[in-house]
């Protein structure tokens, strides 16, 4: 397992590193699914790291939702983001994350794996945990999915931080070997628009 900081934002550091790769890997956990402009539930927690994931900062943002370093990256459009099933994650950090953040250079792991793996199952086969275990050979233990990601970070247990860093942990692999497949089957373009 990586290590697992806890912060209100990201390092220096961390920030250098990342333009260094010109790759993040991100998640996000909120106090329920409605977010957005006009959702009621708010964004809880970010979860990033480099490719490397040796390393993977939870970021539990202040009352105001500051984090100028953790925007800093992704407003910066030579950093891709990358993102499984982008939307909610999206629409939450550009609504409340200040200052204003706007993400521009995505890499939805989601849409690659509808675009080119055929083979799997609507149902749950392009979720998370299937590209985890097929890519990574890595099976997530989704029990604690539903915490209470609203109390402050100190507060969270062990396994609830195991949880939210297992969400972007695998993500550079995954994305890795779905940008091959994408390439290979010549729908990368495709996925791109």
């Amino acid at each position: 397992m990586p290590k697992i900081h806890t912060c209100r934002d990201i390092p220096n550091d961390l920030v250098k590193s990342l333009k260094k790769d010109g790759i993040a890997m991100v998640d996000c956990e909120f106090t329920g699914l409605d977010v957005g402009k006009k959702g009621t539930d708010r964004l809880c927690l970010i979860q990033i790291c480099d490719k490397e994931s040796k390393e993977i900062y939870l970021v539990q943002p202040d009352k105001n939702f500051e984090t100028p370093n953790l925007v800093k990256v992704l407003n910066d459009p030579n950093i891709q983001i990358v993102i499984h099933f982008a939307r909610k994650d999206k629409s939450a950090m550009e609504n409340f994350l200040k200052p204003k953040c706007s993400i521009s250079n995505l890499f939805d792991t989601k849409v690659a794996s509808r675009i080119v793996r055929k083979y799997a199952s609507d149902h749950g086969g392009h979720g998370l945990a299937a590209l985890v275990n097929e890519f990574a050979g890595v099976r997530l233990d989704k029990k604690v999915a539903s915490s209470d990601w609203a109390k402050d970070v100190s507060e969270y247990s062990q396994k609830e931080k195991e949880y939210a860093a297992g969400d972007v942990q695998h993500l550079f692999l995954i994305r890795t070997k779905l940008q091959a497949m994408l390439k290979r089957e010549k729908k990368y373009d495709i996925f791109m628009k």
